[in-house]
């Protein structure tokens, strides 16, 4: 691999994006990564990165080349039996599992739930505004994505936390940190839908669609655990992806109250906001593909069984794609070409539900909220692929006049 010219000489150990400085603050590892090239080989990881928005992009649609089938986590060999059908899956598989759900993600179903979201993210907002200081964590990001998922699939949990940690789990399992009391914790997550939450899910919900029906078109396999992990995959990815987004927003708000003005004053900005949003601080950190042939990608070769590491935070702050990138700027014309759910076959099929939920809470916010204030030290979730807060605390300046 021929590295571009660059002052001083850099470590292998300075490009792994698991460093915990790394971690707490990945986009100038991530600019690094961009000056060496196309891919980067880390040695001590065996891991070949791919931190360019343009090559993130190839990675992503050129499924027969880099394949999701072989395992989408640091850990390929995993401890799991079995596998997540929606994004551990190839075509023609894929295409199968995927057309069978679709239909429940489209504009009319998402839409009909647009009431009840609204609803929870007035009743978050007016608890908001009657605390003044408060964990954005607790308040905002957990307890949206839960009542949303609530409604899309029918799971009602035992309690928001056991859900969160859950939900954590299922990244934070196949981790470089990764411990057995993630599994344990995925066990029991699934345990508890066998024996409790799909029993007592309301009849007409995803959750029955999936379990009872195979689907819309009825194509998910009765046999074995297809319908179960297919289920499982969509309520728990829907919990943290979400949530990140949430308590990220809150707190790129508080670095750039400008921006957080701006949006009060053009409520016709906030589905842009959004996409911005996503953009600047991605949820998912990377996710991974593998090879199982020779791949040549901007003029480096991947070898054959190799782990593809897709940097999607760093592609976001690409600077060949977005001017400024670690400038927020809720203007911005292609906010909307963010990697942040990905793109080609395995685009998330949540995005539209994680797009009503944000656009939904930032809606009522700036009704009730001048601006946000930081009440304390805000603490980073340690899981090294979703980039979240494990605490925010936050004070909150009513707006004037707000009810």
């Amino acid at each position: 691999m021929t590295n571009l010219s660059i002052q001083a000489p850099i470590q292998p150990s300075e490009l792994d994006p698991y460093r915990p400085a790394a971690l707490a603050d990945p986009y100038p590892v991530y600019a690094r990564l961009r000056e060496q090239g196309p891919v980067v080989f880390v040695p001590g990881r065996d891991i070949w990165l791919v931190p360019g928005y343009t090559e993130v992009v190839k990675v992503l649609r050129s499924h027969d080349d880099f394949v999701s089938g072989d395992g989408v986590t640091y850990a390929a060999a995993t401890l799991r039996t079995e596998r997540y059908p929606l994004i551990e899956s190839d075509p023609p598989d894929h295409n199968r599992i995927r057309r069978s759900l679709q239909p429940a993600f489209m504009k009319d179903p998402i839409e009909a739930l647009r009431p009840e979201i609204e609803a929870a993210a007035a009743r978050i907002a007016a608890e908001v505004a009657g605390l003044g200081e408060f964990d954005a964590v607790q308040v905002v990001a957990q307890p949206m994505p839960d009542r949303a998922m609530q409604l899309l699939t029918g799971l009602t949990p035992p309690s928001r936390q056991t859900l969160a940690e859950w939900s954590d789990a299922v990244s934070r399992a196949e981790e470089p940190a990764g411990t057995p009391h993630h599994f344990e914790l995925l066990t029991e997550a699934l345990n508890w839908l066998v024996a409790e939450g799909i029993a007592a899910m309301p009849a007409h919900c995803l959750g029955r669609l999936i379990m009872s029906d195979g689907g819309t078109d009825g194509r998910l396999d009765p046999e074995g655990p297809e319908r179960l992990m297919t289920l499982a995959s969509i309520w728990m990815a829907g919990i943290d992806s979400t949530g990140a987004l949430l308590g990220n927003a809150i707190d790129a708000f508080i670095e750039h109250p400008d921006q957080w003005e701006l949006l009060r004053s053009r409520p016709d900005l906030i589905p842009n906001a959004v996409d911005e949003l996503l953009r600047y601080e991605a949820p998912f950190r990377v996710f991974y593909r593998h090879t199982r042939a020779e791949v040549d990608l901007g003029g480096v070769t991947i070898p054959a069984g190799a782990s593809v590491g897709v940097l999607y935070g760093s592609a976001n702050r690409d600077p060949r794609q977005f001017p400024e990138p670690d400038r927020l700027d809720i203007t911005r014309e292609n906010a909307r070409t963010h990697v942040a759910f990905g793109t080609g076959l395995h685009l998330c099929l949540g995005q539209p539900l994680a797009r009503l939920e944000a656009a939904a809470m930032l809606t009522e916010l700036t009704t009730r909220v001048e601006r946000f204030e930081r009440a304390g030290e805000p603490v980073r979730d340690p899981s090294q692929t979703v980039r979240k807060f494990a605490a925010l605390p936050v004070r909150m300046i009513p707006a004037k006049g707000a009810a």
